[in-house]
């Protein structure tokens, strides 16, 4: 992955990556391989991570039958956009993805929003809980104002136990190590919290820390006009970052105070393309093609 999808910018607040590119083209086939492997984690969860050549496993095919079916629409991102955030996630960040859902509900009169990414991420003293969402857009400001509308609409700083729903339980896994250092503290952390959201009127009175990591994958023009990943490039890349950053930075968010907000930016040569190379390879996997 650190060959591929180069994590340049690792900020607290800000992380940002490129695809990696050079004379005879860019990486795309090989990020493509890369998240075809994290298939079977993104799909089934805690259980099948680390699973040595995923893609020949026996439940490959039952995963991407699944996104076939489900998820498919490739007039729109679909899942690809969840699926990098996830391997991000997952290889940079060193997080662990649960299949149990979460809901938030935005008010009486609205369905319930659900994550695209649930993960944990384990610290000696605490469990994380980590609710990503993830956009791919054309333009990257224009990604970014989807994420923070998303935002603005799920967490206000007044926001009250009713508004946190669990509904569905977490993967149990068949991993010991996994299932007892990873899973079970992790369910009675949250089983705690919904207790305690009973009586609680915020948020950020129970919960130590909502780690919200926002990703923006986009087209971007710059990857046309280099042969490689030269100074000229890295430069002009820097540049719209932070410009990207500021545009972020300036919206109005007002958020609880246990809400910690990452910005993920991921310019790729060309956003079509890519998708219509996944749908392929899901096409593929589940023997559509």
């Amino acid at each position: 992955m650190e060959n591929v999808a180069i994590q340049h910018i690792n900020e607290e607040n800000l992380k940002t990556y490129y695809l990696n590119f050079d004379e005879n083209g860019d990486k795309s086939q090989e990020l493509l391989d890369i998240l075809m492997d994290s298939l079977l984690e993104f799909v089934f969860g805690i259980d099948y991570c680390n699973i040595d050549n995923p893609q020949l496993h026996q439940k490959f095919f039952n995963a991407c039958e699944k996104l076939y079916k489900e998820k498919r629409n490739p007039q729109k991102e679909g899942d690809l956009g969840e699926i990098i955030l996830h391997t991000l996630l997952r290889k940079y960040l060193n997080t662990f993805p649960l299949t149990g859902r979460f809901y938030f509900a935005v008010d009486k009169n609205t369905n319930a929003k659900s994550f695209d990414i649930i993960h944990i991420l384990p610290e000696p003293n605490k469990k994380i809980l980590v609710l990503g969402e993830s956009k791919m857009f054309k333009v990257g400001k224009k990604g970014i104002d989807a994420l923070v509308d998303d935002i603005k609409k799920h967490f206000t700083a007044d926001y009250a136990r009713k508004q946190f729903v669990k509904i569905s339980a977490l993967t149990h896994s068949s991993d010991e190590k996994i299932q007892k250092n990873i899973v079970i503290p992790t369910i009675q952390q949250i089983d705690d919290w919904e207790f305690k959201l009973r009586s609680a009127n915020t948020l950020d009175e129970v919960i130590d820390e909502l780690y919200v990591p926002l990703l923006c994958t986009y087209t971007y023009d710059e990857y046309t006009k280099h042969s490689r990943v030269s100074k000229e490039f890295i430069e002009t890349y820097e540049k719209e970052m932070r410009e990207l950053e500021t545009y972020f930075r300036n919206k109005d968010i007002n958020k609880p105070s246990c809400l910690s907000i990452l910005l993920m930016l991921f310019p790729i040569p060309d956003k079509d393309r890519l998708i219509e190379e996944y749908y392929k390879r899901i096409d593929k996997g589940c023997g559509k093609s």
